[in-house]
């Protein structure tokens, strides 16, 4: 009862701060230039779902590519220390259809609409959004627009892959506070780490019958939303299928602590990915780190036929946790194969003996591997 109340002052206090400082910016013109983020959607089922965010300009995410520790560090600084626009207008259009949003307190909006899958084009479709009237910030910017993609599935889709993103596919130390940090902030997506093999395996079961997007990735990960452009970028840098991605909010309300539970979203967001895709198993891939074991398990006891497989980094060196080796010996009792390696060789080898890919791409995954290791990075 204190902790809830203590915390729902600090949300007042944060909440009339913000109100003052946009006073104070605005009075004395210092307000910046409103732009327009939007994510990656999906439709599914239930629809199409699509969500964005409305910023100031700060440079942060137009800023070029930098190795320089310096910048990294003063962009990284500038993307967490945002100034999120209020009750913006967004105009929204696809097709024959059109409509408009407003932005939340923390600059987000989003769009859901019912439409049919068949009439989509996959694996692809486009919503054209605009930015119109920006309270405080003059009239209507119409001017200012952007296309916002949408995964759609044909058909042809066997499966689909929900996949964590920090030492999943990217090197960040996830499960060492201080090792994280000091990767997230001194590193752009230029510079942050593939592990071997991630690249070549993800498109492998991204392949089916209508081409190399047949099969969807989804990311769920309790990174936060600031950090989309980077993960997103870094996908297409090194060749990994891009997908909608389901982060968390890096901010404080009423009934949580900036980002809340890891639980909580990670398995909140995986169910939403199955409400979507009804038809569909899915394969999970995490890591060690962050119970991902343990919550893959919880989603396949609630969801009994929906998981196909799970892949499990393992990034604590062979010291796992009891509540990680007990999630994977819940699944391995629901009949589930399930792998736990240091590499995804294991995981490659599984999905080949199960007919999800071919042997060549067992033996490119294994021949980055061996790359890496003659280059003397590991893993």
């Amino acid at each position: 009862m204190v902790e809830t109340r203590f915390r729902q002052a600090v949300h007042w206090v944060e909440r009339h701060w913000d109100r003052t400082r946009f006073e104070i910016k605005r009075r004395t013109g210092l307000l910046g230039t409103p732009i327009l983020l939007p994510f990656i959607g999906m439709a599914g089922a239930d629809g199409m779902w699509m969500r964005g965010r409305v910023i100031e300009q700060n440079g942060a995410i137009s800023a070029p590519p930098t190795h320089s520790l310096f910048e990294n560090i003063k962009l990284t600084f500038k993307r967490y220390e945002t100034d999120e626009i209020n009750d913006a207008q967004i105009f929204w259009s696809i097709g024959a259809r059109s409509g408009e949003a407003r932005t939340d307190r923390e600059g987000y909006f989003d769009i859901e609409l019912a439409v049919d899958p068949g009439t989509l084009d996959a694996p692809w479709d486009y919503v054209r959004i605009e930015l119109g009237e920006v309270p405080g910030y003059g009239s209507s910017r119409r001017e200012i627009g952007a296309e916002l993609p949408v995964r759609s599935i044909s058909d042809a889709a066997r499966y689909g892959v929900i996949s964590d993103i920090d030492d999943t596919i990217v090197k960040t130390g996830a499960f060492n506070f201080l090792k994280h940090w000091r990767t997230v902030v001194a590193n752009s997506a230029e510079t942050r780490t593939a592990f071997p093999g991630v690249s070549h395996f993800y498109r492998a079961l991204a392949n089916g019958a209508m081409g190399p997007e047949t099969n969807p990735f989804f990311y769920v990960s309790s990174s936060p939303w600031n950090l989309f452009d980077l993960f997103d970028r870094f996908l297409v840098i090194h060749d990994i299928p891009r997908g909608p991605m389901f982060l968390k909010d890096f901010g404080l309300d009423a009934t949580k602590w900036l980002t809340g539970g890891h639980d909580n979203h990670k398995t909140t967001m995986i169910e939403r990915v199955f409400d979507a895709y009804p038809h569909l198993p899915f394969i999970l891939i995490g890591d060690s780190g962050q119970d991902d074991g343990r919550i893959y398990a919880d989603v396949a006891s609630k969801h009994p036929g929906r998981v196909m497989q799970v892949h499990i980094r393992d990034v604590t060196k062979g010291i796992l946790e009891t509540h990680i080796t007990e999630g994977i010996e819940q699944l391995k009792a629901q009949g589930i194969t399930v792998t736990l390696a240091p590499t995804l060789y294991e995981a490659a080898s599984a999905a080949e003996a199960a007919g999800l890919i071919e042997a060549r791409d067992v033996r490119d995954v294994q021949n980055r591997i061996r790359e890496r290791e003659r280059d003397g990075k590991g893993a």
